[in-house]
């Protein structure tokens, strides 16, 4: 008896270690891939806005279709607020899809007419950054 004891407590620590690697991995991803989008929506604005310094992001969530939804706001102000679209069709890496109160954030533009604005694989390629820096693999489970 005491025998199967020990069989079922290792066993046990052993499932248990496994959990804990594997949590600690996806959350390791998870993180890469939250600064890595954060990195590219920091890039994108520093060559489409005017007088852009900081920005802070403060919600970052899956939509129902898979792609990601991502709210903040730059220079400090509440009022400079956007969300961010992630689309899964686009490789799960942001592009430059936006969405922004025309009046206040909007006036922060360098070109009116979205199609005037650089594109990020553009800056990317100017830039001569390395791509791979600026991508990432979503968590293939988001919830935690």
């Amino acid at each position: 008896m005491r025998n199967k004891n020990k069989i079922f407590i290792f066993i046990f620590i052993i499932v248990i270690l496994l959990l804990v690697g594997l949590y600690l991995s996806h959350k390791n991803k998870k993180d890469t891939y939250f600064e890595t989008q954060k990195d590219r929506i920091d890039l994108y604005f520093k060559y489409n806005l005017k007088d852009y310094y900081t920005l802070k992001i403060t919600k970052f969530e899956q939509n129902p279709m898979g792609g990601f939804f991502v709210d903040g706001y730059i220079n400090n102000d509440k009022r400079y607020d956007f969300e961010a679209f992630v689309s899964s069709a686009d490789n799960h890496q942001f592009t430059g899809d936006i969405g922004y109160n025309p009046k206040v954030f909007g006036k922060l533009f360098k070109h009116d007419n979205p199609k005037d604005r650089i594109k990020l694989n553009e800056i990317i390629k100017k830039e001569k950054l390395n791509k791979k820096d600026y991508e990432a693999d979503p968590p293939l489970i988001w919830g935690f």
